[in-house]
């Protein structure tokens, strides 16, 4: 569980912070900020995997807190508020990647989810074509485990809080992820 020390409110969780950002004023601001510094980081680096621009990530993380922030009030506690903002920004990333004006910008940039080692540049350029192409082709629930615990670097009982499922069913649904990645970037990079 993520908390923060606030020198007039102690140490404060997510839901504290939120319940408090509920009060106005100041000190519900610097509640809501306390938010915004603590989940701006990975919300970028995951939309930017979704959109492949960092600039057009950078937008929909904008979004993401403007829209959390005008519906902090339905917020009930169910999920946890990292689950909260991530199902957020993942639907407005989608929705703005299937845009017609995203589609023409959009450029990838994969960073280490495939362990492959080429020294050639021209290679590498290539087995990171090929893992962005494997990627697209995974369904949504693969392509996600495989980059909240790839990139993001949660460890499975996060993955498993975040997406709402057990933990037995995270780690199954990762491995055949990266089975069916493997097999796929296998294809890409043999053939």
């Amino acid at each position: 569980m993520c908390r923060i020390r606030d020198p007039s409110h102690g140490e404060l969780d997510d839901g504290a912070l939120l319940a408090a950002s509920l009060g106005g004023g100041d000190a519900g601001r610097r509640a809501f900020e306390a938010i915004v510094r603590r989940h701006e980081g990975w919300l970028v680096r995951l939309t930017t995997y979704i959109l492949g621009s960092q600039a057009e990530a950078e937008e929909v993380t904008q979004e993401v807190f403007l829209r959390a922030y005008r519906a902090r009030g339905t917020f009930r506690g169910e999920a946890t508020v990292r689950g909260w903002l991530r199902v957020i920004a993942t639907r407005l990333a989608y929705n703005h990647r299937s845009s017609a004006r995203a589609r023409q910008r959009r450029e990838y940039r994969v960073g280490e989810l495939a362990t492959t080692s080429t020294p050639d540049p021209r290679s590498r350029y290539e087995a990171d074509d090929a893992l962005v192409k494997v990627l697209a082709e995974l369904s949504y629930p693969y392509r996600e485990i495989l980059l909240l615990r790839h990139l993001e670097e949660l460890s499975l009982q996060e993955i498993a809080e975040v997406l709402d499922i057990g933990l037995s069913a995270a780690k199954m649904r990762l491995g055949r992820a990266r089975v069916a990645f493997l097999e796929r970037f296998k294809e890409k990079t043999d053939g």
